[in-house]
């Protein structure tokens, strides 16, 4: 009988096959997604309800893979997406009616893997995703996704990356802030991919670090635009360092101040919406802007332009 071989990460390897590679995903899916018996119910924050392991083993092996399969970000990014967390005393795993958390696909651990490229220290896989039921019908119910291995400098093979289309930026910092931007109740899977293009990048061509655009949480993106001119204020740095959809929102904030309407489930209508601020007017004109709004409009504006060359010259 021929006997089954595991892969030794604690003492590294230099080559990893594809079998292997594929095995060591679907292992730790596998366990993540079912594999985790639960007992004592715990209430969390905001009454969320989670229970903890109920063995001390299944908190120290995933602590394991953590250590020795998983890098820190893909880590967090996969304990998110089955709504894993260290709370209180012990490692805990949310309730099934708990809808909580920003990961709208889940990987399929029964599903397809198969081997799309190998370097000398990195795998791609491809994988299942299943939608989560929080999303809207147009989305799609399955669809297809990336796992990335990374061989590390200590020669131990990591998961390093995931990435799935509806969640690729939620990876790069995007997290449950894209539902101030893409309803994804109403809009379908083109719409997000447009929403990409136009504006899922700054100006040298890496994915947006969505914090910088909620530099003021729930209040403005540039809060002076609309009383003095930028070039006097701090604003103005603030402008500098914006991706270009923060850039985009901060000139639109001008208009939306004084009601501004936009069209239904448009990235404008969801972002502003949202704020407490916002009101529309029906009368709403481009008369109504004060001359100093009119001026740091026309710098906003340049600093847009601006990125839209340089994103052009870095594809």
């Amino acid at each position: 009988m021929k006997e089954e071989k595991f892969i030794d990460y604690n003492a590294g390897v230099e080559i990893l096959s594809d079998e292997e590679a594929i095995k060591l995903v679907k292992e730790i899916i596998a366990f993540m997604d079912t594999g985790i018996e639960t007992g004592e119910d715990v209430e969390g924050f905001d009454g969320e309800r989670f229970a903890y392991f109920k063995n001390k083993e299944d908190e120290n092996k995933l602590e394991i893979y953590q250590r020795n399969y998983i890098k820190d970000t893909a880590y967090k990014y996969l304990t998110g997406m089955y709504k894993i967390v260290r709370f209180r005393s012990g490692m805990g795993k949310a309730k099934n009616e708990f809808s909580g958390g920003y990961i709208r696909y889940r990987l399929d651990s029964a599903g397809n893997f198969n081997i799309l490229s190998k370097k000398d220290k990195e795998i791609c896989i491809e994988a299942v995703f299943n939608k989560d039921s929080s999303l809207g019908d147009g989305m799609p119910d399955t669809d297809k996704g990336q796992i990335f291995i990374t061989l590390c400098d200590d020669n131990k093979w990591r998961i390093s990356k995931i990435s799935q289309w509806y969640d690729d930026l939620v990876f790069y910092e995007l997290e449950e802030y894209i539902d101030e931007f893409f309803d994804s109740k109403n809009n379908v899977k083109e719409d997000y991919e447009a929403f990409i293009k136009e504006y899922g990048y700054d100006k040298n061509g890496n994915k947006i670090p969505m914090q910088m655009l909620r530099y003021s949480p729930k209040a403005a993106i540039l809060s002076s635009s609309s009383f003095d001119v930028l070039e006097h204020l701090y604003d103005s740095y603030v402008l500098d360092i914006l991706s270009k959809l923060a850039t985009y929102i901060a000139c639109e904030e001008i208009y939306a101040r004084h009601g501004k309407i936009y069209p239904k489930y448009s990235i404008e209508y969801n972002y502003f919406n949202g704020l407490d601020w916002y009101k529309e007017n029906q009368k709403f004109s481009e008369d109504d802007l004060s001359d100093i709004e009119k001026h740091n409009l026309d710098i906003i504006k340049a600093h847009l332009e601006e990125l839209a060359v340089l994103m052009y010259w870095s594809v």
